[in-house]
């Protein structure tokens, strides 16, 4: 089989690249990085938010988000009439405490507005006597937009192989003409685009090259069940970020990695009384999973956007660290901006992680 463009990541990246890609009258394909590319291992229909914080995060990935919620406004009207899904689109709003707060310049965007932390989340135990409210944080259900995404893409023609997925890329001199897939069948295609975020280093070590230079700590994932809403906005504090669920669950986010702790049944402990602590009516309840997982946000990430050194035509898409939703579009838009002749992105590049 043999296609122009050949999409090796099957989750919210891939497809949104998939996606601006056939908007722009380009053809393509799109294949799993591995058998787990559309299963990620997290209980079914968690919301994982990355709070965007402006002034905690380089200006490049603020530009980037910007531009994305702007596709995003367009794509989710265009997919929900085309494929009748209901994205669960809601304005959660988003609460800030602690060192956030005191590191806001002093000139802040007017979607900040400041609060007391108590009078917003009255179940909160709050110390912080101020805190920055942001009314207009919103979220779309992940599964639901992965789903009308899938039936757009197949509308508009472009193959999604779900009973396959990519076992190595071949390298052949400065190309790389195809993919083997897992069955020893081949993929070919004039440009390989790699947007699988969490299952690249195996496959680009399967192909015997060297790894991005894509440092992913994992953090402590908490999900309890207490039947109803504990909270109304997501809550960002110095040491958790609380999710609250559409169906009523919470989820618990430690901000530091998980090798900061010692054993696993230590990190467990330390944070379950933080997060009592935090929010005390969750002592009541169970906790239903916990799970380590990419940290949301990760400071230290930086998107790239480019061709894989010393290849002509295999292009990567990654290092969005969990916020692949937050500028998904606006990278999947300038890759196919470039294809069709556009500027490039510099300050994308792409880096290895044997390079300095």
């Amino acid at each position: 089989m043999r296609s122009d463009l050949l999409i090796v990541g099957a989750g919210p990246v891939g497809l949104s690249t998939a996606f601006a890609l056939a908007e722009s009258g380009l053809s393509c394909l799109v294949v799993p990085a591995s058998p787990t590319d559309q299963r990620p291992g997290l209980p079914k229909e968690v919301e994982v938010t990355a709070p965007a914080v402006d002034w905690l995060q380089p200006g490049l990935v603020n530009r980037l988000q910007a531009r994305s919620r702007r596709l995003w406004m367009e794509w989710m009207v265009r997919l929900a009439q085309e494929t009748g899904v209901d994205l669960g689109y809601s304005r959660l709003g988003l609460l800030l405490m602690g060192q956030a707060v005191a590191a806001a310049p002093d000139e802040l965007d007017p979607v900040w507005e400041q609060v007391m932390p108590a009078h917003c989340e009255p179940r909160l135990s709050c110390a912080e006597l101020h805190g920055l409210f942001n009314r207009s944080f919103s979220q779309v259900r992940h599964d639901r937009l992965t789903h009308s995404l899938r039936l757009a893409l197949r509308t508009r023609g472009v193959p999604l192989l779900d009973d396959h997925h990519a076992a190595a890329i071949d390298i052949t001199g400065n190309v790389a003409p195809g993919v083997y897939l897992e069955d020893e069948s081949y993929l070919q295609a004039d440009a390989i685009i790699l947007a699988a975020e969490g299952d690249n280093s195996q496959l680009l070590y399967d192909s015997s090259l060297e790894a991005l230079d894509l440092p992913s700590p994992r953090a402590h994932h908490l999900l309890f069940n207490p039947g109803s809403q504990l909270l109304k906005h997501v809550v960002g504090t110095d040491d958790l970020v609380l999710v609250p669920q559409p169906d009523g669950r919470l989820l618990v986010i430690d901000t530091d990695s998980a090798d900061h702790y010692g054993s696993e049944d230590e990190a467990l402990d330390m944070l379950l009384t933080r997060a009592a602590n935090r929010l005390p009516a969750l002592s009541r309840f169970d906790l239903q999973y916990h799970w380590l997982a990419p940290l949301p946000g990760h400071e230290g990430g930086r998107p790239m956007l480019g061709l894989y050194p010393h290849l002509r035509n295999l292009w990567v898409n990654a290092g969005h660290f969990r916020n692949g939703l937050d500028i998904a579009p606006a990278m999947a838009e300038l890759l196919a901006e470039h294809l069709q002749g556009g500027p490039g992105f510099p300050s994308l590049a792409v880096s290895l992680s044997s390079r300095d």
